[in-house]
């Protein structure tokens, strides 16, 4: 079989006959500086632009008392998470009243589950809920030709 190789005594595959187009090369360089300084100078343009667009009032640095509304970025969020941690520490190991007229209280969490383990849990029987409104079956219909005795 002949696959229309030529065979070269040396063992080695050749290499290309033609050489390398600089000139193309050197154009396509160009062309790519130009562009990166086109979208670089865009950029600059743009935010330029935005900057002058978004300008901070003068009233606004007159008065720096002024909130901006919920939510504010935080800047130290890690001390208010403690605070927060805190805050739910205290009120899952202390007493407090809920509600002084109907004399509801808080106890500490571990107080309840003890109360609530010598107490007992309620029991109740779902089952009767459900059928307590439900009527009784109706009786079937007898047919209409035997109520005339025919």
């Amino acid at each position: 079989m002949d696959h229309g190789i030529e065979h070269i005594p040396n063992g080695s595959s050749g290499h290309e006959q033609s050489e390398v187009d600089v000139r193309t090369i050197v154009i396509s360089l160009a062309a790519l500086l130009v562009g990166a300084m086109l979208a670089a100078l865009l950029t600059i343009g743009i935010f330029r632009y935005f900057h002058t667009v978004n300008r901070v009032d003068e009233t606004a640095k007159e008065n720096p008392q002024q909130v901006p509304p919920e939510p504010r970025v935080e800047e130290r969020p890690y001390e208010q998470l403690i605070g927060v941690k805190a805050r739910e520490e205290h009120a899952l190991t202390s007493y407090a009243w809920v509600d002084k007229k109907e004399g509801t209280v808080r106890v500490p969490i571990a107080n309840a589950i003890e109360m609530l383990a010598q107490k007992g849990l309620p029991a109740h029987d779902y089952l009767q809920d459900i059928l307590a409104g439900r009527k009784p079956p109706m009786p079937p219909k007898a047919p209409e030709g035997s109520k005339n005795g025919k």
